[in-house]
């Protein structure tokens, strides 16, 4: 559906910029102390905190959007306690949990930098790392802040929609036009995956 992800991709963007720009000044930081090994951590301690907290700050304000743009939507927009629970809880398309694996992410990036002689390498490599993860849960913001709008409003069930451009797997395939209860529509089948709901009529 053209527009349903454009929001999420103005986010992705607005994110994907201000990373290249902290990881960049990360590096050129930790360079300037010739990578030390303590400059290395707690370089790396200030740039993860700086990027979860732009990501907190970019999906909140996706999720309040998104829940206003969707149709029908109730009148209880997603809030900060309402993210935080969601990158909080285990994601079973990711299969991890935000709020550890961006940890993860930080502990890994110090520990390779410091470990290399490739250090920019693993500057570079981290956001990588980071971009995929930012992507992969903006798209899922999108998704449940557009479920909460729909429960909002008393929708009870939805229709899965594919894209259908041809780059579908199979089974966003199977499921594309397929009903399903609002509390129990099947997980993504894969991270990233775009394909979005529709309130309907059970048939």
């Amino acid at each position: 559906m053209s527009g349903y992800y454009d929001l999420t991709d103005k986010a992705i963007d607005i994110l994907n910029r201000r990373a290249v720009k902290r990881f960049e000044d990360a590096k050129d930081e930790a360079a300037l102390a010739k990578f030390d090994e303590l400059n290395v951590l707690e370089v790396t301690r200030t740039l993860y905190d700086q990027l979860r907290k732009d990501n907190q700050d970019v999906f909140l304000e996706l999720a309040q959007e998104r829940y206003q743009e969707a149709e029908p939507h109730g009148e209880e927009p997603p809030d900060l306690a309402w993210l935080l629970a969601l990158l909080a809880a285990y994601n079973a398309v990711t299969k991890y949990q935000y709020s550890h694996e961006w940890e993860r992410k930080r502990d890994r990036t110090a520990e390779a930098i410091n470990s290399t002689t490739a250090k920019v390498t693993e500057f570079r490599r981290g956001i990588s790392y980071w971009a995929q993860m930012t992507e992969w849960y903006a798209v899922e913001v999108t998704d449940q802040s557009t479920l909460k709008a729909f429960q909002d409003s008393g929708v009870r069930y939805v229709k899965w929609n594919t894209m259908n451009d041809g780059r579908e797997c199979s089974t966003c395939k199977e499921r594309d036009g397929k009903i399903y209860p609002i509390r129990s529509i099947p997980p993504k089948p894969h991270p990233g995956c775009r394909c979005w709901y529709t309130p309907t009529e059970k048939k």
